[in-house]
């Protein structure tokens, strides 16, 4: 990957020099964004034509006498891994096709009459017995993962490797930026969009984000949609980021933006911490009926103890409101709000399973330790929350025992696959 942004980097440097009207034409942000628009653009072909080159390499190589259907049904079943079609949450024609597809071990338009070449079926197994002891076998294959973080230089594939591990085979990603005002958001957005999603367009949703407080927030919103984005994603109901009143004339351009084109909005709107938020917000899910609101981290009103009931309120009078039980960096916190009073949390969850999702709200990011193991463990503890009865996490204290939702299967389809859908309307 640096190889690769150093190649585009230098193309975007040559392309400048051959043509110094273009530099001199234009502010100095201007500029910065042009050069990032074509690191994206030539990044995007030079993956791209890596990509056909491999397979053209690999296609002149002999051929495995198994196709990629049967071989792929040995491969798992000699593991003692029985799949059939009943463990997928979607229909699906034939489950270890569909199976190695959502491990990423194989291409997502690679069919089941696929010929197969001895090197390929060679680095399949490979790849597979790197993560065999992980998976989750629990047949919720599928999953829709909610509400997950990308700024630019996070690992993307060992992402899908982890997240397939534990069924998720779809992830939205946010690009958000840092404090005050969301600042890096557009290298972040602008990454995911043009080149990540367009990469991998079955397992990404893309989202889109905002500066709150930009008097052009709805004109860059709406050139993200255009470019590929599914939704919008609100920082402004965060304490450390909130400085723009979510109902204000400025913001009301954007919702407008959003009622065109029928997306979605995943709000962080922490209403217990911020004075008036919850009153703003009631008039926005008011006054946009037709518009799927998501209010993440149980509408945020666990923020300091369970205080369900503003959340309840939101719910019942706003049949377009759906809400998250994404975690997050609160982890440690979350967990003590759970062991105080599960039963009341998980009666909130059985009362409006038909309008909660899955999420983990992990901010993937180059940092030094995000590895495989981290991001594969910090999605269980979300997962076993859900499904076990009991659970550990590395994240909410290692030596602790945990009490889960221990959520019946047709409770768990909702959040793991219905929901979602209905959401996007797929």
């Amino acid at each position: 990957m640096k190889s690769l942004l150093s190649i585009c980097l230098l193309i975007a440097i040559v392309f400048l020099a051959a043509y110094p009207s273009v530099a001199n034409a234009v502010s100095q942000e201007e500029l910065l964004d042009k050069i990032n628009d074509t690191l994206i653009d030539v990044g995007l072909v030079v993956s791209l034509l890596e990509r056909e080159v491999r397979e053209l390499m690999v296609s002149s190589l002999p051929l495995h006498p198994q196709l990629l259907d049967d071989y792929l049904k040995d491969l798992f079943e000699d593991y003692e891994i029985i799949l059939d079609k009943d463990d997928f949450l979607e229909s699906v024609e034939n489950p270890y096709l569909a199976y190695a597809k959502i491990l990423n071990l194989i291409p997502t338009y690679y069919q089941v009459n696929q010929k197969l070449t001895q090197k390929e079926a060679e680095q399949i197994k490979e790849q597979f017995l790197l993560f065999k002891d992980k998976l989750l076998l629990d047949g919720l294959y599928g999953k829709i993962d909610m509400h997950e973080h990308y700024r630019f230089g996070g690992d993307i594939e060992t992402f899908f490797k982890a997240a397939g591990s534990l069924g998720i085979s779809k992830i939205l990603f946010v690009p958000t930026g840092l404090g005050p005002d969301n600042q890096g958001y557009k290298t972040h957005q602008k990454y995911l969009v043009k080149y990540i999603k367009k990469l991998y367009p079955d397992k990404i949703i893309a989202f889109c984000t905002i500066d709150e407080a930009d008097p052009q927030a709805a004109e860059i919103f709406e050139q993200c949609i255009l470019d590929g984005g599914e939704g919008l994603k609100l920082l402004g109901g965060h304490p450390n980021l909130y400085d723009e009143p979510l109902n204000s004339e400025s913001m009301y351009k954007v919702y407008e933006i959003v009622a065109k084109y029928q997306v979605p909005v995943l709000v962080h709107g922490s209403i217990i911490t911020i004075p008036g938020l919850k009153d703003q917000l009631d008039q926005v899910y008011s006054d946009f009926p037709d518009v799927i609101f998501i209010h993440a981290h149980y509408c945020s009103t666990i923020m300091k103890g369970i205080n369900l009931d503003q959340c309840q309120e939101l719910l019942d009078k706003h049949p377009n409101l759906y809400i998250d039980l994404s975690m997050g960096g609160g982890i440690k916190r979350y967990h003590r709000y759970l062991k105080e009073d599960l039963a009341k949390i998980k009666d909130f969850i059985l009362t409006y399973q038909d309008r909660i999702l899955f999420g983990s709200d992990i901010i993937l990011n180059p940092r030094a330790g995000k590895d495989f193991n981290w991001l594969y463990q910090r999605m269980c503890c979300d997962i076993d929350l859900h499904q076990q009865q009991k659970y550990t996490c590395a994240f909410g204290g290692k030596d602790l025992t945990h009490q889960g939702f221990n959520l019946d299967r047709e409770v768990l389809f909702k959040l793991y696959y219905e929901n979602p859908k209905k959401v996007f309307n797929f």
